[in-house]
Formats: structure tokens, C-alpha cells, sequence
């Protein structure tokens, strides 16, 4: 259903901006500096990044995933930038859709993150299933998305954010590898 309502119906939004409209870059005619020697290169969760870029998660779970995460898995390894695969989720629950998130067979130097909705740690998920979806893909780090608002609207959603913070924090002390938390489209509060 995400897949098909980004495809074909208008996600835009109409009122709220970036906020990017309000700046204007002064043309620099003599910058006096050489552009090839800019280097946007990072070292983050110990491997290197041409730029601090990555691609974040998107989809898995379901046969067109496959080829959505092997086409930006050849692209970040090409680029040297990092990717996120969709919430394993789906993989836990149904083993058998594991493949659609294998990407490391093809990009095998780009920092991996394995993901997960956090409001799952309410769910019965815990530090094992987050130790399983690391191993699965080859992850380097833990991604835990924060979506509450989406939870809340859609049908069916997983709408019990109590105590989240205190199951994130035992994850982050005990997975043994890096732990990012993120949300997905509207930012976080102080």
C-alpha cells in the first residue's frame, strides 16, 4: 500500500515547506578556492562516507521491495554513501521475506542499517528479534523509527508509545551495535 499510494496519489504537501524559501545563496563570481579539493568524506559507525548521505529506509517485506533495496543498495555502494532497508518487521514475523531486504551480496562496503518501528518494542519485539534483523541483513547499526503520527492515523495502527524510551534505552545498551533513532517525516521535539 505505501509503495502504490507514493506512486500514484499526491503525497506533496501543499502547506508546509522546508523552510528552504526563505534563504538566498549570495553568487560568489571569484570563490578563489579549487572545487576538487573539497572533500565531503565522513567516517561514521566506522566506515568511511564520500558525503554524510544516506538513504533512508523505504520498503521490504513484499517481492517488489527486492529489487527497490538491491537498486539503491548498487547505488550507495557506487556512490560510497549509506542505506537503510525498510522495517524488518515483516521478515520477523514471515522468515520467508527475508530476501527482499538482502542487499550485502551486492554492496558490501556501505554502512547498513537494519530498521524497526520502536512502538514494536511495545509489541512483544525485544533485543532479540533487534539482534535478528542486524544479522540478517549484515547491518552495521540499528535503526528505531519513531511514527506516531502514522501509527495513529492508519487503520489498525500500533498506538501505544508508553515507555518506549526506557525499551529503547535497554536496546542501546545491550545490541552491541550502534543504535539510531529517527523519525519518519516530521521531526523531533525537544
Amino acid at each position: 500500500e505505501h509503495l502504490e499510494i507514493a506512486l500514484n496519489e499526491v503525497v506533496e504537501s501543499t502547506h508546509i515547506t522546508t523552510g528552504l524559501e526563505d534563504y538566498r545563496f549570495v553568487h560568489q563570481a571569484l570563490p578563489e578556492l579549487d572545487m576538487h579539493a573539497i572533500d565531503l568524506s565522513c567516517s561514521l559507525f566506522g566506515r568511511r562516507l564520500t558525503a554524510p548521505l544516506i538513504i533512508s529506509p523505504m520498503v521490504g517485506g513484499i517481492e517488489p521491495a527486492k529489487q527497490i533495496n538491491r537498486n539503491l543498495a548498487r547505488a550507495a555502494q557506487a556512490l560510497g554513501l549509506a542505506m537503510g532497508v525498510g522495517s524488518q518487521r515483516v521478515a520477523i514475523d514471515d522468515p520467508e521475506t527475508a530476501s527482499t531486504y538482502a542487499v550485502r551480496d551486492i554492496a558490501p562496503d556501505i554502512l547498513l542499517f537494519a530498521n524497526l518501528g520502536a512502538v514494536q518494542l511495545n509489541n512483544g519485539y525485544a533485543l532479540s528479534q533487534c539482534q535478528r534483523m542486524v544479522g540478517m541483513i549484515g547491518a552495521d547499526a540499528l535503526i528505531l523509527h519513531l511514527n506516531p503520527l502514522q501509527e495513529a492515523l492508519q487503520q489498525g495502527g500500533n498506538t501505544n508509545f508508553s515507555g518506549l524510551l526506557s525499551r529503547i534505552e535497554k536496546v542501546c545498551r545491550s545490541l552491541g551495535v550502534p543504535v539510531v533513532v529517527k523519525e519518519v517525516g516530521w521531526g523531533i521535539s525537544e
